[in-house]
């Protein structure tokens, strides 16, 4: 498989001394690829990528068609000497290419004394923001940025530079409206854009349709132009308004819904469905606020639809899957836009993440049973299969993959943060979900709010009900001694419908009361919290047909090993397929470390017994275990052990270098196409 390289890469660089940082970048995150607050939501599915600390990790232009760099500038920025030639250099490499971009963002005036290698460069003038409106207006800013780049809108500096070359025209906003209750807001809108924002060199509100008559010239308008309906009470009533819907529809155009229902509508038009829809309050609200967020929604909007377009086109000829152009779509499929592809011939339909449930594709594959509807991750399998193989068939079905996820402490050294690993949850629980897998998940419930893995993937499993199985038919939740102990009635009863729970017990002489465990001694309760996982891991891969790795700590963990190294330890001492992935770092990294290099400093004695409370619980457990004939801990024979092992006993489907891949890609595309590859091979050897 060759490397996946996106149309678009996001990075979001600052020093950490800014207080604000990671809270912009997480912002950026949510905006540009997904609310990763919101498990079920849609987003764009750009990747954006941190950059922060002492010394950044290196951005690889080569990895995306286009760059944007946004540049937080503040003062500790401005004295660091790294910070100076990790920017410089960026600025060379970018200088004479008009695909990569930094935009800079200056915390306060004295920004443009960062470097002379910026001084051509606009900043963002942050300081001149209030507080309160500052994320909403680099959203604002930076997407408008985002937009120009991907359209091929040039700036007026460039203008400037390419004379000879004309400017491309801005894109055309339609605000389709009806006249009784609706042209109040298109107007101010329309006003607004023109003349209190900086995009009106991007969106051309001149040209706005506003209640014309004549059909031709809608009709032409709405071909190359964004579509803003403003839904009133009256909106569906009328004939040309229905009639905008429709056409935008026809045309594959972007369309945003602003819902200014009064008192309702007596019949819905079903055609405004499948769109982005937000709802405005004119009596609750300013209006320059209402204004700021459909151009905020609109933008977003258009940028997710060029986003999907280009990366959907870009795979459909990396993978040489030869969809046809029509049958490659911006939006998920619906009945309408299938209607207008009645004459094609090809055998797959390609829509943007994440896959539809199987409520909807059961009423769209009633318009041809023949057509495969498949998302960016399932390309590479297409190929791969035989011509008269279904994938929308769920070819996981009597499969259970054992989830092994958790934080990593210093991921933003790889250039990520916890959001990264959670959002990658996300995408494998839906994709393993959407191909038919029974997940099963080691871990505690009442975990940390801010790390609760489970939480996100019952949160999941509740929308994936389906085949009308409950949803605590879809994942088995193990949990060891005594976490269990400490699970109330309440928390048990309210999670019973999500999740068949298997309490394992510990050994005998080790089950004590909740009371008379938390009396002991603390290297005996590690010791028996250490037993007790080890027993709780076992009789998970006893029950598991394959184990995924992403992430892991390898400090401040219960057992006696880090949780995730056991868990790959035991899996692939059983020979079980492990999927391994590198690019968040920890546990993962390590146990690749280990498998390429024979080492990883970090699955040492001497880096374990740093922590005083860990070494002399070490040295109680190697006492216990000579006692109990168990296997001591021995982090020499552990690396020997993986080392041995090597990926080419990973049996987990893939070729070696397509294992070498999955361990360093940071796409998380690439990642969930490899391990589906890897699934399928192994379900046909099955």
């Amino acid at each position: 498989m060759k490397q996946i390289n996106n149309p678009l890469n996001v990075y979001v660089l600052w020093d950490e001394s800014l207080k604000e940082g990671l809270q912009y970048a997480r912002s950026f995150f949510s905006f540009l690829n997904r609310d990763i607050s919101d498990p079920l939501s849609r987003g764009i599915g750009i990747p954006v990528y941190f950059r922060t600390g002492t010394t950044p990790v290196k951005i690889d232009l080569n990895n995306a068609q286009h760059s944007a760099i946004i540049l937080f500038v503040n003062e500790d920025m401005i004295v660091s000497e790294n910070w100076r030639i990790y920017v410089e250099d960026l600025c060379k490499q970018i200088k004479h290419s008009k695909n990569h971009k930094i935009y800079p963002i200056a915390i306060k005036q004295n920004a443009f004394n960062f470097t002379n290698k910026l001084s051509p460069v606009n900043f963002i003038r942050l300081y001149e923001q209030k507080e309160e409106d500052s994320t909403e207006f680099l959203l604002r800013r930076i997407t408008h940025e985002l937009c120009r780049l991907l359209y091929g809108h040039e700036t007026v500096s460039d203008t400037l530079t390419h004379r000879l070359q004309p400017a491309t025209a801005p894109l055309k906003l339609f605000i389709s409206h009806a006249k009784e209750d609706g042209v109040s807001l298109a107007k101010g809108f329309s006003d607004y854009l023109q003349t209190q924002t900086e995009l009106k060199t991007f969106f051309d509100a001149n040209d706005i349709a506003i209640g014309n008559e004549f059909s031709e010239e809608i009709k032409a308008n709405i071909q190359n132009s964004v579509l803003v309906a403003i839904h009133s009470d009256r909106y569906s009533s009328r004939e040309w308004c229905r009639k905008e819907i429709i056409l935008a529809k026809k045309y594959n155009r972007p369309i945003v819904i602003i819902n200014l229902f009064n008192q309702g509508e007596d019949r819905s038009f079903p055609y405004m469905s499948n769109l982005k829809n937000i709802r405005v309050n004119l009596e609750q609200r300013d209006q320059k606020d209402i204004y700021n967020l459909i151009l905020l929604s609109t933008l977003q909007e258009t940028l997710r639809f060029k986003y999907q377009h280009l990366y959907l086109n870009y795979l459909n000829k990396k993978f040489k899957t030869n969809i046809k152009k029509e049958g490659i779509l911006s939006r998920p499929p619906e009945l309408l836009s299938l209607l207008y592809l009645q004459d094609f011939k090809d055998k797959y339909i390609v829509y943007p993440d994440p896959p539809l449930g199987d409520e909807e594709l059961e009423i769209i594959r009633l318009f041809n049973k023949e057509l495969q509807f498949v998302t960016p991750a399932m390309l590479p399998l297409i190929n791969d299969s035989s011509t008269s193989e279904n994938l929308n068939e769920k070819f996981l079905i009597d499969l259970t993959i054992g989830i092994s996820i958790s934080e990593v402490q210093g991921s933003t050294r790889y250039g990520f943060e916890h959001l990264h690993i959670q959002d990658s949850l996300v995408e494998f629980t839906r994709y393993l979900y959407a191909s038919g897998a029974h997940l099963a998940y080691g871990g505690d419930v009442r975990y940390d709010k801010n790390f609760n893995f489970a939480e996100i993937l019952f949160q999941l499993t509740r929308n994936h009900n389906q085949e009308n199985r409950r949803p605590a038919e879809r994942v088995t939740n193990y949990v060891s001694y005594p976490i269990h102990l400490y699970r109330t009635i309440q928390e048990a009863a309210n999670l019973h419908d999500v999740a068949t729970f298997i309490d394992v017990h510990p050994p005998n002489d080790l089950n004590f009361s909740k009371e008379e465990f938390s009396c002991l001694p603390p290297s005996q309760q590690k010791y028996i919290w250490a037993r007790s996982l080890t027993l709780m891991r076992e009789r998970m891969d006893s029950e598991i047909d394959i184990r995924l790795i992403i992430g892991g700590k390898t400090l401040g963990y219960k057992g006696k090993y880090p949780g995730l190294v056991e868990e790959a330890y035991i899996a692939l001492k059983n020979e079980k397929p492990v999927f391994l992935i590198g690019a968040f770092g920890g546990a993962a990294k390590c146990i690749i470390d280990v498998m390429e290099h024979g080492k990883s400093d970090e699955l040492t004695q001497e880096f374990q017994c740093k922590d005083k409370e860990y070494a002399e619980f070490k040295n109680y457990y190697n006492k216990e275990a000579l006692k109990e004939n168990l296997e001591k801990i021995d982090y020499n024979s552990l690396q020997r052990f993986f080392h041995t092992i090597g990926i080419e006993n990973l049996n987990n489907g893939l070729t070696e270098e397509e294992n070498k891949i999955l361990f360093r890609t940071t796409n998380l595309t690439e990642m969930l196409s490899l391990v589906l590859k890897g699934l399928k091979n192994i379900k046909k050897e099955k």
